[in-house]
């Protein structure tokens, strides 16, 4: 009997995992895989699959066979540099097979992708589909014998984490607490409105059918190059859409234009833009529209599709598991010592993994509870070290002692020469940046770049006009308390009221439901209520003093003079919502600094390290690789690119 060898490049699909366990039911078909970690580059090794009793599929290491078929596809975790290396890796072991038949599993919206022309002229594409098209192509010119496939998503498929899909339920349910958590109540009183056309449809089918689809195909003997595989009665994309959201606890409205939308549905809008452009072009060309422009050699079959029901049931599934228990910001941290010249002792804490180190400088006072899901997320890949002002013991909160900024720079070189860190990255929160600079200024060379999330520069004379409201109000207060300590539990009372908003009324459903934009975008600067707690430890009366004494020293500290000198990459991170620190003033600072960019986030406030910890570990991650390059593509972000020989040539002037 002879021996039909078949590799499988990516055993982890949904469709191909089962595709594989048909095919070791038959006694004539062996199966194979790439090494662990060989697939991406041009050596590799075959390993030979088998099933476990528990139908697990396993490899062990195997001679080098001659291989009949080739099974291909994309893999939803991958970066589409990623995909692209293992497309090319498996396309060149075709090649040296020279008798291979490669069958490459795409995607049904492809179909839609490749048809010209398009009515609104080239679609926005979501990472899946870029993968699946350039492989597609990738495929097609390779040489090889090549069969596609373009199949309807399944649920696993539809809800992996890296799906545009799973992404959607994710950003639904942040996106409720997020605005709740600011303007309580406001999605009792308001859908969640989206402009999208009608008609738009999703093809979804069970793994199981698919499979036994792809085997018919095989079984008939048919010669592409390529099948379609497609659902009678698809599911109607704002029915899906629908169900989200109820699962979320929201209601949604479709609206027909995005006039009638207001600022919080362009909020989300924005966030999703690139999977609702997705969205929309799937009413723009129907299957009939495909298959009247599809050139010779297209075979189409039908699939069941997936109920609603069935559809409901998964997403719900996704939405149960989509919360993840937050340890404390101290765990898998170690806390150590430097020895200070007076006998005393400045306290840091060090952690994570891998060979660049990311130095987070806080706010003076504040806890780092904002920052745990940051830490949990970079400690993996990054050598993290969390500062800690001069006095302060372990716990972090609160200000023991004012310091000038010089002596807090010097206790950080401290830190950093004790650890034997020669060069970091400095990731500065509110009064941070100020910090950082200061330190950059006396070590330049121990400084690779620098983040500044939502950075305060008040004290500045020139632009005291654009200063926070709540930066005005707190200046004298501060001033008072340092001159008359004895005033300060008063003075801390109506401090609280201002930083808190405490003298506002909850808003009924009625005034909810007639919000202003102007008005809502005002609410979503307010404090999150899950933060208050957090937000008022600076200002208890046993350290009130100090922190009144250390704002002080810091509003009159001079810093501007050596911005111009600064030669690494700094990026500020602000939001639009930020009513604490002013953002005007960073972005004036930004021009000043010759490789400075500012990243606008829409809806931010001054806790982005809260709201949005993963979209800073991200940046955290690309910008202590990043060379001198600051490029981000973030479709809800604005980066601010300045003129800055036309900003130095004002300071000049002036």
């Amino acid at each position: 009997m002879s021996i039909k060898n078949i590799l499988i490049t990516e055993p982890a699909n949904p469709v191909l995992r089962q595709l594989a366990m048909q095919f070791l039911h038959k006694p004539d078909l062996r199966l194979l895989c790439f090494g662990k970690g060989e697939g991406g580059g041009e050596e590799y090794g075959l390993q030979m699959l088998f099933a476990t009793e528990q139908e697990h599929l396993r490899s062990r290491d195997c001679w080098e066979i001659s291989v009949n078929e080739i099974w291909h596809t994309a893999n939803s975790a991958d970066s589409i540099e990623e995909c692209r290396k293992k497309t090319e890796s498996a396309l060149l072991f075709a090649a040296r097979q020279k008798t291979s038949v490669f069958h490459y599993l795409s995607d049904s919206t492809v179909a839609v992708l490749r048809t010209e022309p398009f009515p609104n002229g080239t679609p926005q594409c979501s990472n899946d589909e870029q993968k699946h098209l350039l492989n597609e192509t990738a495929v097609e010119r390779s040489g090889c014998r090549f069969r596609i496939y373009r199949l309807p998503l399944s649920p696993e498929v539809l809800f992996h984490p890296a799906s545009g899909w799973a992404q959607c339920v994710q950003c639904l349910a942040r996106f409720k607490l997020e605005i709740e958590d600011r303007i309580p109540g406001y999605f009792t009183a308001h859908p969640l409105r989206l402009y999208l056309p009608e008609g738009g449809t999703i093809d979804i089918a069970r793994t199981n059918d698919i499979v036994q689809t792809v085997e018919q195909i095989l079984r008939s003997g048919m010669d592409g190059p390529c099948f379609h595989l497609r659902t009678p009665q698809p599911l109607l994309v704002k029915e899906c859409l629908r169900m989200l959201t109820e699962s979320a606890g929201m209601r949604l409205q479709i609206v027909a234009s995005g006039e009638q939308q207001n600022y919080v549905d362009r909020l989300f809008g924005s966030r999703m833009e690139r999977f609702l452009r997705h969205l929309e072009r799937s009413a723009q060309v129907t299957t009939e529209e495909v298959r009247e422009n599809a050139s010779a050699g297209q075979i189409w079959f039908s699939v069941p599709p997936i109920s609603l029901q069935e559809f409901t049931g998964a997403c719900h599934s996704k939405l149960q598991k989509r919360s993840r228990e937050t340890g404390d910001w101290k765990s898998g941290l170690e806390q150590k010592q430097v020895l200070l010249p007076d006998g005393s002792v400045l306290n840091y804490y060090i952690g994570g993994e891998g060979q660049e180190t990311l130095v987070l400088l806080n706010a003076y006072g504040q806890s780092f509870r904002y920052w745990e899901r940051f830490i949990q997320a970079v400690s993996p890949h990054l050598r993290i070290v969390l500062w800690t002002p001069r006095g302060n013991d372990g716990a972090t909160i609160g200000l023991k002692v004012a310091s000038p900024q010089a002596v807090h720079a010097d206790d950080l070189e401290k830190v950093l020469r004790q650890e034997k860190i020669e060069s970091c990255t400095l990731l500065a929160w509110c009064s941070g940046p100020k910090l950082a600079l200061e330190h950059y200024q006396r070590h330049p060379d121990r400084i690779s770049s620098m983040v500044f999330i939502a950075a305060s520069f008040k004290g500045l004379r020139q632009h005291k006009a654009l200063e926070t409201e709540y930066e005005k109000n707190l200046e004298p207060l501060l001033e008072a308390i340092e001159k008359y300590p004895e005033t300060a539990d008063v003075v801390l009372e109506y401090l609280k009221g201002i930083l808190l908003s405490q003298g506002k009324q909850a808003r009924s459903i009625d005034e909810l439901s007639a919000i202003s934009d102007r008005d809502l975008q005002q609410a979503l600067s307010a404090v999150n209520v899950s933060l208050q707690e957090l937000v008022l430890h600076p200002f208890h009366g046993a350290n009130v003093v100090a922190y009144a004494r250390q704002m002080c020293d810091f509003w009159k500290h001079d810093f501007v003079a050596g911005l111009d000198k600064v030669r690494v990459p700094v990026l500020f991170v602000g939001g639009d919502c930020d009513r604490i620190a002013s953002q005007a003033i960073a972005k004036v600072i930004a021009g000043m600094m010759p490789q400075a960019r500012y990243l606008e986030i829409k809806g931010g406030t001054h806790y982005i390290h809260y709201d949005h910890w993963d979209l800073l570990a991200e940046i955290a991650g690309q910008i202590v690789n990043s060379g001198d390059r600051l490029e981000f593509s973030i479709p809800w972000a604005a980066m601010d690119k300045f003129n800055h020989e036309a900003v130095a040539a004002r300071q000049t002037k002036a």
